[in-house]
């Protein structure tokens, strides 16, 4: 299980992971959960991440045909909610893995949020579904 990371009062992090990658290179979904226990909305911004050289924030648009990520500029996160991030919703992707991640290797990322700043929380490597 991952550390949690918290900023101030009301915005918590947890369960934060990411699929095995034993290839260098590799593109690979973030997954977390996000608790906003603020009354306040706030939006994702950015990840910053040691193991990959670039972040994404997705959306699956599920619009006619195949559903296909799409890149947007913010993940929001109404007040009062939790959001998990999944391969089929709202996710970040790790772009140009930079080393092999295989199951049990942990590291620690920096979430940016539009109000709250950056939050640091470790991120665990799994065995892929």
């Amino acid at each position: 299980m991952s550390r949690p990371g918290v900023a101030g009062e009301g915005l918590t992090l947890s369960d934060a992971w990411v699929p095995a990658a034993p290839e260098v290179g590799r593109d690979i979904p973030l997954l977390l959960t996000i608790r906003n226990e603020t009354s306040s909305p706030e939006a994702l911004m950015r990840v910053r991440c040691p193991i990959a050289n670039f972040s994404e924030r997705h959306i699956v648009d599920r619009g006619e045909g195949a559903p296909a990520m799409r890149s947007i500029p913010n993940i929001p996160i109404p007040a009062g909610s939790t959001l998990v991030l999944l391969p089929t919703a709202y996710h970040v992707m790790l772009l140009q893995t930079r080393e092999p991640l295989e199951p049990g290797k942990r590291f620690t990322c920096t979430i940016v949020f539009q109000k709250a700043g950056s939050i640091e929380t470790e991120v665990e490597v799994r065995k892929s579904p």
